[in-house]
């Protein structure tokens, strides 16, 4: 595998070319009009488009479509997240100080797995901090592909593929092939895994919940974010772009967490009081969800209980409008491997 290149493009074209020209039939065998516009496709049209390329092309020598490795595990995951993902190419790092302190906020479980139908995305890949691990004994990993669908027993699921650095051969090989059912609240969910899995969850969750509030700050207006497909012959078909979305997201809120506490402040009042006015440093407030009511039955309109979700408020942090978060199409290969 190529070194340099980011590990979610490499992975890609390896997949790519285990198994060459399986992406340019995916579009064929899912609903362009879907009664579920958060989910790309479901588990039977992908079995279904994975069974007709193996009828028109000859068994693979290697990947995840060869007979032993099929014999071992369905691959369905790993085709369902990277043809979700092509659809935009999205590469998001979330700024490293407010991955951590969304994850402190410790109220995921409590939250309903539907609210992750809100995803701007159908499938992106996610960052995860250098150094952070996720269970006992299994290492680092370098991030994931997360994408939403249906599983054969009609539930609901956030897809995960999860990618780890080989030490030995320094290639980027899949660790873990993961879903998790949309049950309210997610804790269910969260606890019918394993227990090395847990952890994974519980640090991804806050992150992704961050992306369905309504206003969380990763660089684009409007969601959800979803290309429309264009009429290729009698199909509909989403082109990939030619080149990969990087977005930093939460850039704002990470540089407010990382200000300095400051010193305190005196009264200007031109008094010397005994206990000057403290500012308190920059913190996070909880994310929590908030019941509001709406309509004014005065003027004839019907009352209702609405609930939203109120994302992690930067308390005392630097109102700097200037601090925007960055995206910015990334080439798929650098300056040294051209040399």
């Amino acid at each position: 595998m190529n070194r340099g290149i980011h590990p979610a493009l490499a992975f890609a074209k390896q997949v790519e070319g285990w198994s060459p020209g399986v992406f340019s039939q995916v579009d064929k065998w899912r609903e362009t009009d879907s009664l579920a516009p958060w989910r790309f496709m479901t588990f039977r049209q992908c079995k279904r488009w994975l069974a007709d390329w193996l009828k028109r092309n000859p068994a693979p020598e290697e990947g995840f479509l060869c007979p032993q490795i099929m014999k071992r595990f369905p691959p369905h995951i790993v085709y369902m997240t990277l043809a979700a993902w092509r659809t935009g190419k999205t590469l998001l790092h979330c700024d490293e100080s407010l991955f951590r302190m969304l994850g402190e906020t410790r109220q995921t479980d409590a939250l309903s797995g539907e609210m992750l139908r809100r995803l701007p995305f159908w499938g992106f890949w996610l960052d995860f901090p250098a150094d952070m691990v996720f269970a006992e004994g299994q290492g680092a990993l370098m991030g994931a592909f997360f994408t939403l669908a249906d599983h054969d027993n009609q539930t609901d699921a956030l897809l995960a593929l999860t990618l780890a650095q080989d030490p030995l051969s320094r290639e980027h090989i899949p660790m873990g092939m993961e879903y998790l059912a949309l049950t309210d609240p997610v804790s269910t969910a969260i606890n019918q895994q394993e227990e090395g899995i847990r952890g994974f969850w519980h640090a991804v969750l806050p992150v992704l919940f961050w992306l369905c509030s309504e206003n969380s700050e990763w660089g684009r207006q409007g969601k959800p974010v979803r290309p429309a497909p264009r009429r290729v012959g009698k199909h509909q078909r989403l082109i990939p772009p030619d080149k990969p979305v990087q977005i930093f997201a939460g850039a704002r809120a990470g540089s407010a967490l990382r200000q300095v506490p400051r010193a305190p402040e005196a009264s200007t009042s031109g008094y010397s009081p005994s206990t000057p006015h403290r500012r308190l440093r920059p913190h996070v407030r909880k994310a929590h969800w908030q019941s509001y009511w709406k309509g004014k039955p005065t003027q004839g309109e019907e009352k209702s209980m609405l609930l939203k979700w109120k994302p992690p408020q930067i308390v005392n942090g630097k109102d700097d409008d200037s601090l925007e978060a960055v995206v910015r199409f990334m080439k798929e290969t650098n300056k040294r491997e051209k040399e």
